[in-house]
């Protein structure tokens, strides 16, 4: 743990330095609290006297908060806080800073005076008609926030309320009342010790919730929540040791809230709470406007940035100012009974109001450097108030450090019979050295002027004590008349507050009867002009369809045409081929024939060569036989006559000629 000693927040403590409050009974405290709303461990610590250990109830949040801020009685919630004066741009967990405490994780401080209850108990929640306002609850927590981390930066939001009435202990699921709600800041920002001056500003949550996709919650450990999900090493060296680290000590009041450089002074009594516990003693049913901590700066978009985690959509407050009351109170019941239901309904609403919302948030874009000038201003107000009280923590924190164990509340044990200042074991009147029996007479008589001088002090003490009771009695009896007058003015200034506030509220009935008539009158026309636009839009469809049909028999007629010019081109096309062929094969049988012609015009032209050929051999046959005839003698003349005649030809085509 380290060991730094530099001032810190110390969550709602400063309630004690701004008013003198009655000191509430609740058991001191030595060890981690294990459940809040489970009470104190039983019996006192080694020491210590009996003490009463039962719990405290709602009336302590009844009491203690009324003079910060105004209960107002709620539909759904029972009766609810709503803080007074802080200024424009206030959100929950935005004023003060994070320690690290070894018990419990991350413990939110801030000099706020109610932050004590506020931020350690209960819910927060967001309502365009109440603005921010807080759910008393019975479970202790370091924070009631959920994280958000990555890119550089971390964020945290509130936990909203998941039921109707009163927070009694685990939420069912740690969603944010609004988008608004989260609150981030650089890591580099992380120890500072108001983080108020370095939060991003409204409009860029989305940006940054883009950025950080790692998602934290408490969480329960044996018996008590604790903020652990990340620690405090996850930041660099220069800022991890900046970021102090402290224990937990419990104190019996918020009168003794204190903090010093290791240790931490809480107040966190077990809180019952039961229908048997009544309103609070001064509420009021309807909330004056100007009461009302109202957001006015919107994220630029709507969207579900944790859309695989159940219950963790948060709509936009932009978006919810732009829903009726009834409307909302149906949202928050699906948000009560079905998470998935609420998440459709509200996506659903996102579309209906899409362009009125977008409006809103336009002009509340132009907007933005006169609100966040008015916001700087807000929180400078409150600093100076802040320094004053946290110089008081410090003269606290010294005080609390004399006391046996560094426990407020307790007082040293004293011996029986010892009165106090007065050291035990020492006889009055002895002389320092001295044996006691050789004093005795004089024991004895010192005894006894310190008796008589007792009795006369004592007979003093009680006729002071008489003059002093007629005194407080007298005293009391002007302060009670005086009370009686002032509550009389009281009453009769709370019967015209009454009948001013009746009056208000019957004009703001009046104009929210003529707005809801107005809104109406303008859900209607949009509602016919919607019809409208979508008969139109079922004629023109008709139409469309129409032209579709006539198109298609259009298509339809020129496909068939086009199939039946084809089928003409293709019989063409088939006849020219026939009739090519036919050319061609006429062409063939004519070549051929010509061929054939040919073909016998070459056989007749060979077989007369031939002939001639055979006649022109014969002739020369012949005339070989003549001339050898001629050389011959003359007696073998005639033989040789009759050979040649033998081997004379036959002419072709007569009878007996060779083939």
């Amino acid at each position: 743990m380290l060991g730094l000693n530099r001032p810190l927040l110390v969550a709602g403590l400063a309630a004690s330095l701004l008013a003198t409050a009655a000191i509430l009974p609740a058991p001191a405290q030595n060890a981690p609290m294990r459940l809040a709303q489970g009470g104190p461990p039983p019996g006192p610590p080694p020491g210590m006297g009996p003490q009463d250990n039962g719990p405290m109830d709602v009336n302590v949040f009844y009491d203690q908060l009324s003079r910060y801020g105004t209960w107002v009685e709620h539909p759904d919630y029972q009766f609810v806080f709503i803080p007074n004066d802080v200024g424009q741009g206030w959100r929950p967990y935005q004023e003060g800073r994070w320690v690290w405490t070894d018990q419990y994780g991350w413990y939110w401080e801030s000099y706020e005076p109610f932050g004590w209850a506020t931020y350690h108990y209960g819910r927060w929640g967001y309502d365009p008609s109440y603005g921010w306002f807080w759910v008393p609850g019975d479970t202790w927590s370091p924070a009631w926030v959920t994280w958000r981390r990555g890119g550089g930066r971390t964020g945290w939001a509130p936990v909203g309320p998941d039921r109707p009435g009163y927070a009694v202990g685990q939420p069912a699921y740690y969603a944010p009342p609004v988008a608004e709600s989260w609150v981030f800041v650089e890591d580099r920002y992380m120890a500072e010790e108001d983080l108020v001056d370095y939060v991003a500003p409204i409009p860029e949550i989305n940006i940054y919730l883009d950025a950080a996709p790692d998602y934290y919650e408490p969480s329960w450990n044996d018996g008590y929540y604790v903020n652990r999900g990340f620690g405090y090493d996850v930041y660099d060296a220069p800022i991890r040791d900046r970021l102090y680290t402290r224990e937990v000590v419990y104190v019996d009041n918020r009168d003794q809230l204190f903090y010093d450089g290791g240790r931490l002074g809480i107040f966190a009594p077990a809180i019952a709470i039961g229908n048997q516990f009544g309103p609070p003693p001064r509420y009021e049913r309807r909330l004056d406007p100007g009461q009302r901590a109202l957001i006015r700066q919107y994220v630029r978009d709507d969207r579900d940035w944790d859309r695989n985690r159940p219950g963790m959509f948060a709509p936009s407050a932009a978006l919810l100012g732009a829903i009726e009351p009834d409307r909302r109170r149906e949202l928050r019941e699906a948000r009560f009974n079905n998470p998935d239901i609420y998440r459709r309904q509200l996506e659903q609403m996102q579309r209906q109001r899409a362009d009125q919302v977008e409006k809103v948030r336009r002009e509340a874009a132009a907007r933005n450097a006169v609100l966040e000038q008015q916001r700087k201003q807000a929180v400078e107000q409150k600093r100076q108030e802040f320094r004053q009280i946290r110089d008081q923590y410090r003269v606290r924190a010294q005080q609390v450090q004399g006391r046996p164990e560094g426990r407020p509340g307790m007082r040293p044990a004293v011996a029986p019979g010892v009165a106090p200042g007065m050291r035990p074991g020492v006889v009055p009147g002895a002389v320092p050295g001295q044996r006691p029996d050789a004093g005795n007479a004089a024991q004895r008589q010192q005894i006894e002027r310190q008796r008589v001088q007792q009795e006369q002090m004592r007979a003093q003490q009680q006729r002071q004590q008489a003059d002093q009771l007629r005194q407080q009695q007298q005293a009391g009896e002007a302060q009670r008349r005086a009370a009686e007058q002032q509550r009389a003015q009281q009453e009769r200034a709370r019967q015209q507050q009454a009948g001013e506030a009746q009056r208000r509220a019957a004009e703001q009935q009046r104009a929210q009867q003529q707005k809801a008539q107005q809104d109406r009158a303008a859900e209607q026309q949009r509602a016919q002009q919607q019809r409208a636009q979508q008969e139109r839009a079922a004629e023109q469809q008709r139409t469309q369809q129409q032209r579709a049909q006539q198109q298609r028999a259009q298509q339809q007629r020129a496909a068939e045409q086009q199939r039946a010019q084809q089928q003409r081109a293709q019989q063409q096309r088939a006849a020219e081929q026939q009739r090519a062929q036919q050319q061609r094969a006429s062409q063939q049988q004519q070549r051929a024939a010509e061929q054939q012609r040919a073909q016998q015009a070459q056989q007749r032209n060979a077989a007369q060569a031939q002939q001639r050929a055979a006649q022109q051999q014969q002739r020369a046959q012949q005339q070989r036989a003549v001339q050898q005839q001629r050389q011959q003698p003359p007696q073998q003349r005639p033989a040789n006559a009759q050979q040649q005649q033998q081997r004379k030809p036959v002419p072709p085509g007569t009878p007996g000629a060779p083939q």
